[in-house]
């Protein structure tokens, strides 16, 4: 996995004490979130490296609040465009 549960905990501002299981799974899910976006999940590198981690910070600070992951803010949903593939010219879709 490129990103790794201690740079999310930096990231986050999490107590050195908070749980790996929970950094793992919300690692995993802000992981998910971008593969729905269509950003695979072997992207590789710094700037995705950054913002899965600070996504995850994100669901971190709202964990608990079901309302919130409606509202995503805006800068991680822009992110997705930095970090999707390009499509090459002739490619369908």
């Amino acid at each position: 996995m490129a990103v790794d549960v201690d740079y999310i905990r930096r990231i986050a501002g999490a107590d050195p004490e908070e749980s790996a299981e929970l950094l793992e799974g919300i690692r995993d899910a802000a992981v998910e979130w971008y593969e729905k976006a269509g950003v695979p999940s072997t992207t590789e590198g710094p700037l995705y490296r950054f913002w899965v981690a600070n996504l995850a910070a994100w669901m971190y600070d709202n964990r608990g609040n079901a309302d919130a992951l409606a509202a995503i803010p805006s800068y991680i949903v822009t992110s997705v465009h930095q970090l999707r593939p390009r499509k090459k010219r002739g490619d369908a879709g």
